[in-house]
């Protein structure tokens, strides 16, 4: 979407924002390592010079190898591949059963781990629902174990706050066997984000300084709404993102030089009929693809957002957003691509909607590898054996190769007739009897029961300490 030139201009108009209006800092250690870096600080307002900027990405690291719950590589993130995964903490859900929207409980999380350790589309999961039958405060750990638990696959994850960080952390090395081990194959991205306009936390800067410090892969991306807490135009608000990003960067290699760290983010533009945020306005997406472009040319892993919807239920409305938004970022340059399953703007999860958008991801897939033209797939043998008139439903080509032909799952293909005696489900239908079969049958590869005791040990010591 944009050339290098424009690239380039975005990226200097980013490092005049650092230079000229800076950013707030609210987190003390991050201020200390920036003023020992020099950088020009007022109270909390800090500017950085180019060089800072330039210095953290020359040693931030633009490749990132993501291991699965087994230590098996799992996701190469600066790679060149796109990966899809659901989003996080929704606080309602579409029951499964009744197909109402709920308060999300501890139960949906496990759910969606279970139906993403499944599906062969999604490569990554976050724990899409945020539970209300939990403490609040320590919602987040019950989530970490639930998801470790129920899914081998790598995950990225949010956390309440720093001390709850620091327990995650201590669950993840249970997992792991050690902190050695954790930061020689990590399996979860630690989710972190500033806060818009050019504020970074303290919660949201300690999360990445202890990160940095134990070597595990942090997001630090921004999530804003145009025309509220960024401008109102795509090309402001992709500035002023990279530059909170850049700020992130900074301080994550000023604590540890070569902290994998992660940027990209996403924009929802204020709707300013609801102020709701709208995700499936086209302005989204071009920030999306925007952000990504440009964090690309600076040479870092990037993290953006697809498979989502405004709509309130499956209907038209979500086939259509869930389906442009895939396309779109399956061809864009972002490794990490969250979201799917998301309804009502990431206000409500739905197993269904997951469902459907592992479907979309492999349709897309499908298109993107385009024709193979190898002596096996021209077939220039069978032509020539069938010749003018004859048929190729009985030639062995076909029964070789027949099975190797992509067949959507939940997309129906049959007869009028044959649908009709089968029950004429619609796709919202059929999704739900996958999701059921999947919550029925599927087996994740299990954890060691003394990990588990270890996570709910961590657990008991915190609500303990509540």
């Amino acid at each position: 979407m944009l050339s290098d030139e424009e690239k380039r201009k975005i990226y200097h108009k980013a490092l005049r924002i650092l230079q000229k209006v800076g950013v707030e800092i609210r987190n003390e250690e991050a201020l200390k390592l920036l003023h020992k870096a020099g950088a020009r600080i007022n109270g909390n307002r800090v500017y950085l010079q180019q060089h800072h900027v330039e210095d953290a990405l020359d040693t931030a690291p633009k490749y990132i190898l993501i291991y699965d719950r087994g230590g098996n590589p799992s996701l190469e993130l600066g790679g060149g591949d796109n990966y899809f995964g659901t989003g996080s903490d929704n606080p309602n859900t579409i029951d499964l059963e009744t197909g109402e929207r709920r308060r999300s409980k501890l139960d949906d999380v496990k759910n969606s781990s279970l139906l993403a350790d499944a599906l062969p589309h999604i490569d990554f999961f976050m724990s899409m629902a945020l539970p209300s039958d939990v403490p609040a405060k320590l919602a987040d750990l019950y989530q970490f174990k639930t998801m470790v638990t129920n899914c081998s696959k790598p995950f990225i994850f949010t956390s309440a706050d720093n001390r709850n960080t620091l327990a995650l952390i201590e669950m993840a090395k249970a997992v792991a066997g050690s902190r050695d081990e954790l930061e020689e194959k990590p399996f979860f991205i630690q989710y972190t984000e500033p806060t818009s306009p050019l504020v970074g936390s303290n919660d949201a800067l300690g999360r990445l300084l202890l990160s940095a410090e134990y070597g595990i892969p942090a997001t630090y991306t921004s999530g804003t709404l145009p025309g509220a807490s960024s401008p109102i135009t795509p090309a402001g608000t992709v500035i002023m993102s990279l530059a909170e990003e850049l700020s992130g960067v900074v301080i994550s290699q000023l604590k540890r030089p070569g902290a994998p760290v992660i940027i990209g983010g996403a924009a929802s533009p204020m709707d300013m009929k609801t102020a709701g945020a709208s995700y499936g306005l086209p302005v989204a997406l071009i920030v999306d693809k925007a952000l990504s472009e440009v964090c690309k040319y600076l040479d870092m892993p990037v993290f953006s957002e697809a498979g989502f919807s405004d709509s309130k239920l499956i209907d038209g409305q979500q086939a259509i957003e869930a389906s442009i938004s895939i396309s779109e970022m399956a061809r864009s340059q972002a490794d990490l691509i969250h979201d799917v399953g998301y309804l009502e703007s990431g206000l409500t999860g739905s197993l269904e909607s997951v469902a459907i958008g592992n479907e979309i991801i492999g349709y897309v897939r499908r298109l993107q590898q385009g024709i193979d033209l190898d002596d096996y797939h021209l077939t220039m043998d069978a032509i020539e054996r069938v010749g003018p008139g004859g048929n190729y439903l009985t030639d062995p080509s076909t029964l070789a190769m027949f099975r190797d032909v992509y067949q959507p799952e939940l997309l129906d293909r049959q007869g009028y007739d044959s649908w009709k005696k089968h029950g004429e489900k619609d796709l919202y239908a059929r999704a739900r009897e996958k999701v059921r079969e999947v919550l029925a049958s599927h087996e994740p590869n299990s954890l060691d029961e003394k990990k588990i005791q270890a996570m709910a040990e961590i657990i008991e010591k915190e609500e303990s300490e509540l």
